[in-house]
């Protein structure tokens, strides 16, 4: 185990940071490893689309008090 690892885990190869203790503890409580980025990028992307969306409605609502 490595000094930076916090999960616990004893083999190889050693771990050297978060992300390999987060995958490790994925397989662990059964899940697929690497769920936690799929589910990163998709909270990533639907927060963009949120955005967007908001800023899309401000941009009509301004040029509708314009005309």
């Amino acid at each position: 185990m490595s000094e930076k690892c916090t999960c616990g885990f004893k083999g190889a190869p050693p771990h050297e940071d978060i992300y390999d203790c987060v995958e490790y503890q994925e397989v662990q409580d059964g899940k697929k490893e690497g769920q936690w980025m799929i589910d990163w990028a998709k909270k990533l992307k639907d927060n963009a689309t949120k955005k967007k969306s908001v800023v899309f409605k401000d941009w009509v609502d301004s040029s509708e008090t314009q005309d």
